[in-house]
Formats: structure tokens, sequence, C-alpha cells
């Protein structure tokens, strides 16, 4: 009888170091793999984070200081005798395509159109060859839900000024 525990104990202490060690290889394995992806979450938000803080801090700015843009603007062109003869006014620009910018832009035109624009949308386009295009559209409105934006006629963009993100 002793015997036979001995051999049950013995084959079962060996069953257990093995399934035991490979037990722990696969929990160590499962929490390097945790660690990796959210070690990569992180960088990515962080990255992302960074950009989003400053093109919010670049629209607080243009927003700001925006009248005190255009009265700069439109300081050079009056000494270099080019002058506007129409209502101006500075806004944030967002534009899209080969990378993310966020900036300001003097809009001009009527001065009631002119009231109403909140920012410009500008649209970078690769065309056919060595083309590209750069679509500005004065809006009325910043925001996510693109289908609420409404673009301002009656006004023209006269300067930009972006900021790579």
């Amino acid at each position: 009888m002793p015997t036979r525990l001995r051999e049950v104990d013995k084959s079962a202490s060996n069953g257990s170091e093995d399934n035991g060690g490979e037990v722990a290889v696969k929990k160590l394995m499962q929490v390097v793999m945790i660690l990796l992806l959210v070690s990569i979450i992180a960088t990515i938000t962080y990255a992302q984070l960074g950009k989003i803080l400053k093109g919010g801090v670049i629209v607080v700015v243009v927003k700001t200081f925006g009248k005190q843009i255009n009265d700069g603007i439109n300081a050079v062109l009056l000494n270099r005798k080019w002058e506007h003869k129409e209502a101006t006014k500075v806004v944030p620009i967002f534009s899209i395509g080969s990378g993310a910018y966020v900036g300001a832009a003097q809009v001009i035109g009527d001065k009631d159109a002119v009231k109403e624009v909140e920012a410009v949308a500008q649209i970078e386009l690769d065309l056919p060859g060595k083309a590209r295009a750069k679509v500005l559209i004065p809006v009325d409105r910043v925001g996510v839900d693109v289908t609420k934006i409404r673009r301002v006629y009656d006004v023209g963009v006269s300067a930009v000024i972006d900021i790579k993100l």
C-alpha cells in the first residue's frame, strides 16, 4: 500500500510541476501582452491628445486675439497700399488632407456675411500628376457634425496662417 501511494504521489507531482510551469508561462505571457497593449494605446492616445490640446489652444488664441491678428494683417496691406475695401475678420481655419492643420484665416466680404463666419474649412486634394488643390470654404460654425455646418456666401479668404499639428 505505501508503494502505491508513492506512485500516485510521484505521478501527481510530475504532472503538476509541468502543468504549473506551463500555467505560469502562459500567465506571464498574458501579462506581458496586456502591458504591451496598454503601452501602445497610451502612446497613441498621448500623441493624439497632444495634437488635440495643441489644436484647441490655437483655436482659443485665434478666437481671443482674432481682432489683433486682423488689424495686423490689414496694417501690413495698408502700408503697401493694398488695403481692403470690404469688412474683414480673422477666424480659425481647419485643414484636412496631407495632415491635420489648424490656424487662422482672414475672411473678407460684405459686413453682414463676414459677421456670420465662424471658421474656414480647408480641404486639400491631390490631383492627377503633380497638381494639388486647396478648397477654402467660409462656414458658419465649428463642429463635429458636418451636416449642420453651413457655407457662408459672399465671403472670400484673403489670408491664411496655419500650423501643423
